[in-house]
Parts: structure tokens; sequence; C-alpha cells
């Protein structure tokens, strides 16, 4: 396996991580920013799976998912600022 292949592989796995925090956080606080986070690391690792060519997923799909995650914590970092 290549260094940008073990590199890819970890971020996933901290991809998943952070999701399942960001879910610990929606359910323990609850906070509805820690689903957008969770969802969007979701997106996050679909994406980067398509990228690995685990998942095959269109091209098309892949720039939409993306736009939904960058939407989805944008949402998420609005929250908190005006959780503040």
């Amino acid at each position: 396996m290549s260094i940008p292949d073990v590199v890819q592989l970890s971020s996933v796995l901290i991809e998943c991580i952070i999701a399942i925090v960001a879910i610990i956080i929606a359910v323990k606080k609850p906070k509805t920013y820690g689903w957008l986070i969770a969802f969007t690391f979701g997106l996050y690792v679909l994406f980067d799976l398509s990228r690995l060519g685990v998942l095959p997923l269109a091209a098309d799909l892949i720039s939409v998912l993306f736009l939904v995650a960058s939407l989805s914590m944008l949402g998420a970092v609005w929250l908190m600022y005006i959780a503040r």
C-alpha cells in the first residue's frame, strides 16, 4: 500500500471518529450542530471512499455530496455562532 493510500485511509478513520464524537455531542448535550457535523463527516467518508475506489460513485454525485457537506457544516458553525 502506498503512502498516499495510507494517508487517505487514516483520514477516513479520523473522519469516522469525528462523526462518532459529533453524534455523542448531539445525543448527550443535545445540540443540533452535532448532527450536522456528524452528517458532514459521514459525507466526507463517502467522498473519500469513492476516491479510494472502494465505493464507486458518479462524479456528479460526488460533487453534490461535497456541496451538501459544505452546506451542512455552514449550518453547524452558524448554530454554534448564534448559541454563544
